[in-house]
C-alpha cells in the first residue's frame, strides 16, 4: 500500500515533458518534420466525422454536432501545426478535447459496434499525450477511454452476446494501452538521452555542448532588464592538479574535480552555465548587474584554495553588455576566447590568481 502512494504521488507531481521535448526536437533540427507530421495526424483524424456528416440526411442530430465540433478542432489543430509550434497550454487543451470529443463521437454512435470502434481512436491521442505531457494528462485519456468502451462493449452485448463484447473490449483496451505506454517508454528514454548528451558524467555538470546550449538557450534571453547589463564569462584551470593524479592516483583527482563542481555551484548564482570543459578546466557563464568581473570571481579563487589544499584555480575572466549578446551569437564565443587567454595569462603569472581579459591581474 504504501509502494502504492508513493507511486501514485510521484505520478501526480511528474512535471510536464512538453517544453523538454520541444527543446530536445528544436536542437536536433526536428521540429519542422514532427510539425508536418503531427499536422497530417490531425488533420487525417477529421476524415471520420467528415464520412458521417456526409450522410446529414440520416445521421442523428447529437452524432452530426459531435462530428461537426470534432472536424472543426481536428482542422484547427492542423492549421496550427503547419503554421507555428503550440505552446504547452495549447497542446494539452487540443489533446484532452480530442480525447473527449472521441469518447463523444463514440457515445453518441446509434450502432454499437461502430462506437466500439471509434472507441480505439483514443489510442491517437493517448500516444499524443504520453510523448508530450504529464502522466496525470495520460491517465485521465486512459480514464476517458476505459469508461467509452465499457459502455461500448455493455452496449454490444446487448446486440450480440457476452463473449463477443468481452472480445471488443479488449480489442478496444489493447492498442489504447500498449500505444501510449510504448510511446511513454521512448519519451522518458530520450529525455534521459537529452540529460546525459550534455551533463558530464563524472560532475554532473554540464558539457561543452550543454553549456552553449544552456547560453543560447535559457541563460542570456531569460533575464530582462538593466539589473542583468553584463555577462561574464569565466575559465577555471586548477593549478597544480597533474601532481595529485600522479602522486594520490586518479581516484583523488576525481575527488578533487568532484569538491570543485560542489564549489563552484555553492559561489555562482542558481541560474548560472557551468561547464567541465575538459580535464581540470571549467567554464562559467552568468548575467551580473556590475562589470566588476574580479569581484565575483575573486571568492571563488580564495574558495578553492582554502578547501582543495595544494591545488589553487586560475581564472580568468571576460565580460561584455548583454545586449550585444543577444544581438551577436559570436560574441559568447569571443568571451570564452578572451577569458581562456586570461586564464593562461593568470597561470603564467604564477597561478592562484584573477586575470581580467585586457585588465590587470587581481592577486589572491
Amino acid at each position: 500500500m504504501r509502494m502504492a502512494s508513493v507511486w501514485r504521488r510521484a505520478v501526480l507531481r511528474e512535471p510536464d515533458p512538453f517544453d523538454r521535448v520541444s527543446e530536445f526536437l528544436r536542437h536536433r533540427g526536428l521540429l519542422r518534420p514532427v510539425r508536418v507530421l503531427m499536422a497530417l495526424v490531425t488533420s487525417s483524424a477529421a476524415l471520420v466525422p467528415i464520412s458521417v456528416l456526409a450522410r446529414v440526411y440520416h445521421a442523428p442530430v447529437d452524432v452530426l454536432v459531435v462530428g461537426m465540433v470534432a472536424v472543426a478542432l481536428s482542422l484547427f489543430m492542423a492549421w496550427l501545426w503547419l503554421t507555428r509550434w503550440p505552446t504547452r497550454r495549447q497542446s494539452v487543451t487540443s489533446a484532452v478535447l480530442g480525447a473527449i470529443c472521441v469518447s463523444a463521437f463514440s457515445l453518441c454512435q446509434p450502432r454499437p459496434g461502430i462506437a466500439a470502434l471509434v472507441c480505439t481512436a483514443g489510442a491517437v491521442t493517448g500516444g499524443y499525450i504520453a510523448f508530450f505531457h504529464s502522466s496525470r494528462v495520460l491517465l485521465f485519456n486512459i480514464m476517458i477511454v476505459l469508461t467509452t468502451a465499457m459502455v461500448a462493449a455493455y452496449r454490444l452485448a446487448q446486440h450480440t452476446d457476452p463473449a463477443t463484447a468481452a472480445a471488443a473490449f479488449w480489442l478496444m483496451w489493447l492498442p489504447n494501452i500498449t500505444v501510449p505506454l510504448a510511446i511513454r517508454g521512448t519519451s522518458k528514454a530520450m529525455g534521459r538521452y537529452a540529460v546525459h548528451a550534455t551533463q558530464d558524467p563524472l560532475t554532473g555538470l554540464l558539457n561543452r555542448r550543454g553549456f552553449l546550449d544552456t547560453i543560447n538557450r535559457r541563460l542570456i534571453p531569460a533575464i530582462p532588464g538593466v539589473a542583468h547589463q553584463y555577462v561574464v564569462v569565466m575559465m577555471i584551470d586548477l593549478d597544480n592538479f597533474k601532481r595529485i593524479n600522479d602522486t594520490q592516483g586518479h581516484a583523488a583527482g576525481d575527488r578533487t574535480l568532484l569538491l570543485v563542481a560542489d564549489l563552484l555551484r555553492q559561489h555562482v548564482p542558481p541560474e548560472a552555465a557551468i561547464c567541465r570543459s575538459g580535464g581540470e578546466e571549467f567554464l562559467i557563464t552568468l548575467t551580473s548587474s556590475s562589470d566588476d568581473a574580479a569581484a565575483i570571481a575573486a571568492p571563488l579563487c580564495s574558495a578553492i584554495r582554502a578547501q582543495c589544499g595544494e591545488v589553487t584555480a586560475s581564472i580568468g575572466v571576460a565580460h561584455a553588455d548583454r545586449r550585444t549578446v543577444l544581438e551577436t551569437n559570436d560574441v559568447i564565443h569571443h568571451l570564452v576566447e578572451a577569458a581562456d587567454l586570461a586564464m593562461y595569462q593568470a597561470k603564467r603569472n604564477g597561478g592562484n590568481r584573477v586575470e581580467l581579459a585586457h585588465h590587470g591581474p587581481t592577486q589572491q
